[in-house]
């Protein structure tokens, strides 16, 4: 095999697809970054753990077409830190593989090209074409509750679903839910899916749309789509050449609308930007276990504090939006300081009802339908 490629193009994909590379496996093969050729003009770059795989084509010079398998961790090192110029890559004998750069050059071992395990394939499944800014805003005001426990792999993900009409995310930790959902009109109906899409994969569609949007110009202001589909257990998104496949829980997703309160006898609006600030200086001397913190409400106000005999105690007043009366309840400073900078905006409302009741987190404003549920604490 023998190819050039530009340097920028070959950091691109390599940095799209080297995380996913698994160099903690039993399995050596999957700590490297399988390079193929396709056609004259591309060469794909894959990686996979087995539940994650990604694959991105980018444009190369194809001389002699082929196929190997090369350290992902190595070859993505080398790569950013060569000349911004034309990179040469040729595999030789017992597919050692050469890259050459102006005067720099490197010579690395690699594996055969078909022993790297197959990604799944969507087939002829037909995909959802959805706005990648609404799935991203989606997944930035979720991914923060789901389970990180693989031991609960119903909890440790999110629920994406989609009716034609609205698309939605849920994720729970079982402590706290949240449910953030927008429409997009006359959808396509006849393409709709419902699935549990593990936390390892979230994050890392997360980093795609991410880095797909740092990747364009300021110039191109069109919206952009990820397309969607699931096949054969596994749900599959694609965009820019680029396409993430993610082997799907088959669990069961608690029901979750059963978890949010539908009506709440308190209702408090406050500025988020200095309720965030406010929680985050009180936070500071909160127990480090329980991370506690404790709002005392009452018409016009609302008193955040919290105590430590190890390291002291603090309160802030705030000025809000109350009429109701006087409750007092305790909450994870955490739980609330994630659901509160998720959220971009400038008013949120807390709903509650009694002492041991959760409590519900509103946008003030127009954007996302969201809901934030919290448990409360015993303080």
């Amino acid at each position: 095999m023998e190819l050039s490629i530009h340097k920028s193009d070959f950091v691109r994909g390599l940095t799209r697809a080297h995380g996913v590379a698994d160099r903690k496996s039993s399995m050596p093969i999957l700590s490297n970054i399988l390079i193929s050729t396709e056609g004259k003009d591309r060469v794909r770059l894959s990686a996979t753990d087995l539940y994650i795989g990604i694959s991105c084509l980018i444009p190369a010079e194809i001389k002699t077409g082929g196929s190997v398998a090369v350290s992902a961790r190595t070859l993505y090192e080398i790569a950013r830190n060569l000349p911004e110029r034309e990179v040469s890559l040729t595999v030789g004998e017992n597919r050692a593989t050469e890259i050459r750069c102006g005067k720099v050059r490197y010579k690395l071992p690699g594996m055969p090209g078909d022993e790297f395990p197959p990604l799944p394939n969507a087939g002829d499944v037909e995909f959802s074409e959805l706005p990648s800014e609404t799935i991203a805003e989606l997944i930035g005001l979720t991914h923060y509750s789901m389970s990180k426990d693989d031991t609960r792999p119903h909890l440790a993900g999110s629920l994406f679903e989609h009716d034609g009409q609205i698309v939605r995310m849920v994720t729970t930790d079982g402590h706290r839910l949240s449910k953030a959902e927008m429409s997009l009109g006359d959808g396509e109906a006849d393409r709709t899916f419902q699935m549990l899409v593990p936390h390892k994969g979230i994050e890392e569609l997360r980093r795609v749309l991410e880095d797909s949007k740092g990747g364009r110009s300021k110039e191109d202001s069109s919206p952009s789509s990820l397309g969607i589909a699931t096949a054969a257990g596994s749900a599959f998104f694609r965009r820019d050449g680029l396409q993430l496949s993610i082997k799907l829980a088959e669990d069961q997703f608690p029901p979750y609308s059963k978890v949010i309160p539908q009506q709440q006898t308190r209702k408090v609006i406050a500025a988020r930007p200095l309720m965030v600030e406010s929680l985050r200086r009180i936070s500071l001397v909160a127990n480090d276990k329980s991370g506690g913190v404790q709002l005392h409400i009452e018409p016009g106000l609302l008193r955040i504090t919290s105590q430590n005999p190890d390291v002291g105690e603090g309160s802030e007043e705030l000025d809000v939006d109350y009429a109701g009366d006087p409750v007092k309840i305790g909450f994870n400073a955490r739980y609330l300081l994630e659901v509160l900078t998720s959220m971009p905006n400038d008013e949120i409302a807390l709903e509650l009802s009694g002492e041991l009741d959760p409590g519900v987190v509103k946008p003030v404003g127009d954007g996302v339908d969201f809901v934030g549920v919290i448990m409360p604490m015993r303080i």
